[in-house]
């Protein structure tokens, strides 16, 4: 094994996700979050890092604004992310 496969293998800490208020965000990688809580494989803490000075309760509303709209039948109050303490646990 690489170095770098053995450090993939040991696990994450967190994932950070930056220009998490972006359109790429929420066009794609919210979507892509949603999908791994409902397979029972997003099993760290998700850190948004944005510019834009919203608070995590903003942060988190407009992540589940774009599920709603980009998951065909997901509702986010039925979301696996839905008051799970890895979403995103921090809008920075």
């Amino acid at each position: 094994k690489t170095r770098l496969a053995a450090e993939l293998a040991a696990g994450s800490d967190a994932l950070v996700l930056f220009g998490a208020t972006g359109d790429l965000a929420r066009k794609k990688l919210y979507p892509a979050l949603y999908h791994l809580a409902a397979r029972d494989r997003l099993d760290l803490p998700v850190i948004g890092v944005a510019s834009s000075g919203w608070t995590t309760e903003a942060f988190r509303e407009n992540a589940a604004r774009a599920i709603d709209t980009t998951v065909p039948h997901a509702k986010a109050e039925d979301s696996p992310l839905a008051g799970a303490a890895c979403w995103p646990s921090r809008c920075c």
